[in-house]
């Protein structure tokens, strides 16, 4: 069964893929790209789509590197969460260091305002979608299934989709991945950034 955040799918029995837009992560997002923060750490996302409309300096005697150290810790550790919550609880600040919470705070109300319109973003995109001949995930399904000849092997797979510019997917975990909105809308890319992956769970 394919579940989403904001409908639901009927697809083939035997596999099934659940996620929606990630809350957490894209609070975290905007507070690098608001600092301007290194887009490489843990690993390479691109900068947010729409754009961050300002970038502050970073100022204390740390700098820029130890923020941008503790983001990429901060961001693995939401990464590796899984955390869905869409509440500042949900956000995994208890063990920050004080500088990096003030950092934090100070931009907290923009980030969780942008948050929020990506979430807005796609529940209207997914109900203007949703009676279109098909969506792309389950037609990728088929094509593997019919290079393979038989039916995917079940498997579960977590999509989080993050407001960030660009085609763009990360796997995360053998059944985990991160995705930019625009892979949604574009079968070819999908088939071959998202492709290698669903191939390999349909084994």
């Amino acid at each position: 069964m394919w579940k989403r955040s904001a409908a639901s799918e009927r697809v083939p029995q035997g596999w099934r893929a659940s996620g929606g837009i990630s809350w957490p992560l894209s609070v975290a997002l905007y507070i690098r790209d608001v600092y301007g923060l290194p887009a490489t750490r843990p690993f390479f996302v691109p900068p947010m789509s729409p754009a961050v409309p300002e970038h502050i300096p970073v100022t204390g005697p740390a700098g820029d590197t130890a923020l941008a150290a503790e983001w990429a810790h901060w961001f693995g550790e939401l990464v590796r969460s899984r955390a869905s919550i869409y509440d500042v609880a949900g956000l995994l600040l208890e063990e920050r260091s004080p500088a990096f919470l003030q950092a934090v705070e100070n931009r907290l109300r923009q980030a969780t305002g942008a948050a929020e319109t990506a979430k807005r973003y796609e529940v209207e995109q997914w109900r203007t979608r949703r009676n279109s001949p098909g969506l792309a995930l389950p037609k990728l399904v088929h094509s593997i299934e019919k290079e393979l000849g038989r039916k995917a092997a079940p498997f579960n797979l977590e999509f989080r989709i993050l407001p960030v510019a660009g085609l763009w997917v990360h796997q995360v975990a053998p059944n985990c991945v991160l995705m930019s909105f625009d892979i949604q809308s574009d079968p070819d890319a999908m088939g071959r950034l998202l492709g290698p992956i669903v191939r390999e769970l349909a084994h």
